[in-house]
């Protein structure tokens, strides 16, 4: 008895965390954006952060191969966006707060043009 509740536990555990980590169907190596519904809505993010830099899709992507984590911007861009995500979830997520965006900091540039003379402590 005690064998069946157990092994029971574990295909609900694993059905929870199979739903939890499905990625969506829609767009390849999707890792952090993977609450996002549709290609449109992807589409909305990319074109959000490729405003809010003054960039193109070719300063994160390989044009070729959108999949690709080859190059640096995209890796850091996931970082992020968990960042921003994170900071929407701990200190805008009360009622009709107005929700930061990537364009809070970088402004149209690559670099956030917020940072103080000097740059910013490390550590």
């Amino acid at each position: 008895m005690l064998v069946a509740v157990g092994l029971s536990s574990l295909l609900i555990h694993d059905n929870v965390f199979a739903k939890e980590q499905q990625k969506p169907k829609f767009a390849k190596n999707l890792q952090v954006l993977t609450f996002l519904k549709s290609k449109e809505e992807l589409k909305g993010w990319m074109h959000m952060i490729k405003t809010s830099l003054g960039v193109d899709c070719d300063y994160c992507h390989n044009t070729d191969d959108f999949a690709s984590d080859q190059k640096p911007p995209k890796r850091i861009a996931r970082n992020m966006i968990k960042m921003l995500l994170q900071v929407r979830q701990d200190y805008f997520s009360f009622p009709n707060a107005e929700q930061p965006t990537c364009y809070t900091c970088h402004q149209g540039h690559k670099k956030p043009i917020n940072e103080p003379k000097g740059g910013f402590p490390k550590g």
